[in-house]
Order: C-alpha cells, then structure tokens, then sequence
C-alpha cells in the first residue's frame, strides 16, 4: 500500500471506515520505520544519511576491517591493521614472511620478502621467478666481525637451488686495509659475497642476460678486514630457463636475515 497523507477520515456514512483509517495509519507507520536503519527508529539514523556517510555501501573508519574504507589520521598517515604491510613516511608496501615457506612464492613488483636464518649454511630463498624479472638483495649478517674467524671462501647464489659448472663468469674490484685488488674468474653458480659479509645486489632474469651485481663488505675473516667489493657475476646460458630465484651457500654457519624486494 503507497503512503496516506491525513488516514483518518471516519464520517459515520461508511460503517468499515474506521478499519480503513486504521489500516491506513498502520501502513503509515511501516513506511516510516523503514525508513531508519534496521527499520526501527530506535537506532534515530535515517537511510539516506547512513547512505551519504559511505560509498557503495562501504563505511569509512579509522580503524579499518573488513569491508571498511580506511581513513587517513590526523597526521594524514594511513592507519594499517595488517602488520605485514610496512609503512614509512614516503610509501606503503607489503612485506612476506618467507622463513618457514616450503615451497615458491611468486612476488608481486613492489613486494618484499624477509627471510630470517640462524647458524646456517644453506638458506632456500623459496621465490619463484620468471623472464623478465628484477629484484634487489639485502643480505644482513649476524655474525661478529673478526672474531668469527671466518673462511676465505665465497658465498655464492645457486639459481633453481642447483649448480652449472663454470657457466658463471665473475669479475670483482675490492679493496682490503693492504691494497686493492681485481679478480676475473668462473663458478659455477653466481658469487655474490665472500667470508662474512653483509651484501647488497640486484638481480636480474632475462633468458638472454642472467646477471647479479653488487657489492659487499667482508668483516668476518682472518685477516685484513675490513673489505669492500663490487662485483658482477654473468650466467653465460642463455637457454635454461631461471625459475626459482635460489639458494644461498655459506662457507660456514652463518646467521641473519635476507630481504628481497621484486622490482619489475
């Protein structure tokens, strides 16, 4: 039944008048219920004003959940209630907890993975990777400088957690507390460190350019220390395909933690 305006117009020439009047104002009453929210006006919040505080149904808040907009605070920081995602005052990005993976994770570009490991000697970096990929490397040691003791052995990256013999062609201009020094040599995996080192590199996979460059400073060996590197390391096949971004291999327990970030 449609809205009546003034329901009441009981004369005495129509003896139903009085249930049609009733029916009428009853039916009044709905209408007007429904038109509060939860069809009560108990909760005194009109529709179309619930409607004008949301967009497409979805309500604002400052403390976001599900199916919620977030709102910026007073400082115009957006409030994050998901802890993975990490927040600095220039941008927002997600970060993936990777210790525990058993198994490739594919990175979304601008997303970064953490990866945290104790006396160690091997770390599966469990990210998949494809042509066309780029990514950058932190690799930050725990170990202590000097005292460690640590082998003059280098710490390499094996793509698809495997080795190539002496494909990779390596060259290096580092600098010690004696001299300076280059190397040009082959491994058979990409060298990306040496000793205990805390590194910085890019990665980046393309079938026809297989590459990772960078440079570390070793603190953790025997001697001379400390010593910075750059370096940059080719996989000269340009037929098998890079599909997991790798292993690490330490010359001896290291531990750590490792942040990849995919770029492109």
């Amino acid at each position: 039944m449609p809205y009546v305006n003034a329901p009441f117009n009981y004369t005495s020439a129509d003896p139903n008048q009085v249930a049609i009047d009733l029916d009428n104002a009853n039916n009044n009453f709905t209408i007007l219920a429904n038109a509060f929210k939860n069809n009560s006006p108990d909760t005194g919040i009109v529709k179309i004003a619930e409607k004008a505080n949301s967009v497409g149904d979805f309500i604002p808040s400052q403390t976001p959940q599900a199916n919620q907009i977030p709102v910026l605070d007073a400082n115009a920081n957006l409030i994050l209630p998901n802890t993975s995602l990490i927040q600095t005052t220039t941008h927002t990005f997600r970060r993936v907890d990777l210790t525990n993976a058993t198994a490739d994770y594919q990175l979304a570009v601008g997303e970064e993975a953490i990866i945290n490991f104790t006396n160690a000697t091997s770390v599966k970096l469990n990210i998949a990777t494809q042509n066309g990929t780029v990514y950058e490397l932190h690799l930050i040691p725990s170990n202590i400088g000097g005292t460690s003791g640590g082998y003059n052995s280098p710490i390499y990256l094996n793509p698809n957690n495997t080795t190539y013999s002496n494909w990779f062609y390596y060259v290096d201009y580092y600098i010690n507390t004696y001299s300076y020094y280059n190397t040009y040599t082959t491994y058979s995996s990409f060298r990306i460190g040496w000793g205990f080192s805390s590194i910085y590199c890019v990665i980046t996979n393309r079938t026809v350019y297989k590459n990772v460059k960078g440079y570390y400073d070793v603190y953790g060996v025997t001697y001379s220390y400390p010593w910075w590197a750059g370096f940059s390391t080719d996989w000269l096949d340009t037929t098998t395909a890079w599909t997991s971004l790798g292993t690490i291999i330490f010359p001896q327990s290291t531990s750590g933690q490792i942040l990849v970030r995919r770029l492109v």
